[in-house]
């Protein structure tokens, strides 16, 4: 068999094309290419929407054993919670009767010592809920808006409460909405009482801490009796906050020998910038006000018996 017959080219399966160098170049130069016009003229936003598109059933089909697990710890970590929360809103509730037994029976210690003694009965207050709006952006004014004004019979000067104690006092009234001044702010004061000593005071915003929560009591004597811990409260001085309002807490006491004050720092009790749902009350001396109104009404009104021996309100005594 001649020779020339055969296939002298390299077989198809041993050609191995260019080496792995000359294709490391063309990958760069293409990737370098790629990322140019990607940049220059943003070429890769369609493909890059359209490999999102395909690929958004795969991942959503891939990402389901996943959730599916999960959603089964979940579903069991739910459920035991519900237990602990049952349990715990059990516990609450009874202690919550507890205290208000309690509270009843010292109000009625209350009411009679008071008579007893022939003091003056404690003012009911009277309250209208509002929302927290809006927050004043200048962390120096410390105040916010809530949505309830003048139309809703807000006044100036009403204490403003929240769940957890005093937030502050009405500053201006609009027909619709009314603005907060906190109680942290540095301009605003609030009498106070410790409840432990029965130390009074006068407690403003920090003025030395002006963008935190603080509070400070001011014009303490070096040998006043105030410690950490201790629980403020509104005195009832002044005639704008009823006695009892939960303040602050007492975090910081800083007796200088330099000077004859004592610095107090406090906690409130409050959550001054968080928006959520508030109590306006009624300033007590218009409350005072309007019950002695009512008891002057009332002792001005004539009476006469009637056959029964019982006074009949509203009518003259006959001549």
């Amino acid at each position: 068999m001649p020779l020339d017959t055969f296939e002298r080219s390299t077989p198809r399966l041993f050609n191995r094309g260019p080496t792995p160098l000359v294709r490391l170049l063309l990958a760069t130069t293409l990737g370098i290419f790629l990322m140019v016009a990607d940049s220059r003229f943003g070429i890769g936003s369609t493909a890059r929407s359209v490999t999102a598109t395909v690929l958004a059933p795969l991942q959503w089909l891939g990402a389901q054993p996943v959730k599916t697990v999960n959603l089964l710890g979940t579903y069991v970590t739910t459920v035991e919670t519900a237990k602990q929360t049952q349990e715990q809103a059990a516990t609450l509730m009874a202690q919550q009767a507890l205290k208000a037994q309690r509270a009843d029976l010292l109000m009625r210690e209350n009411q009679s010592l008071r008579e007893l003694l022939s003091l003056e009965q404690a003012l009911p207050i009277q309250a209208r809920a509002a929302e927290v709006v809006y927050i004043a952006p200048d962390p120096f004014t410390r105040r916010v808006v809530i949505n309830k004004g003048s139309s809703a019979g807000i006044v100036e000067g009403a204490p403003v409460i929240d769940a957890s104690g005093l937030l502050g006092q009405v500053l201006r009234v609009y027909p619709l909405s009314s603005e907060v001044t906190l109680i942290d702010n540095p301009e605003h004061a609030t009498p106070i009482i410790n409840s432990r000593t029965g130390e009074r005071g006068l407690a403003y915003g920090d003025s030395q801490s002006p963008q935190a929560s603080a509070l400070e009591v001011r014009f303490m004597a070096s040998n006043a009796d105030f410690r950490v811990g201790d629980v403020l409260t509104t005195s009832g001085l002044g005639g704008v906050y009823p006695a009892g309002l939960p303040v602050g807490t007492v975090s910081l006491v800083d007796r200088r020998s330099n000077t004859s004050f004592t610095r107090v720092q406090a906690t409130p009790a409050a959550k001054p910038l968080a928006l959520g749902y508030v109590l306006v009350l009624e300033p007590q001396e218009q409350v005072k006000s309007e019950a002695v109104a009512a008891a002057a009404s009332a002792a001005r009104t004539p009476q006469r018996k009637g056959p029964a021996g019982k006074e009949r309100p509203g009518q003259g005594a006959k001549r």
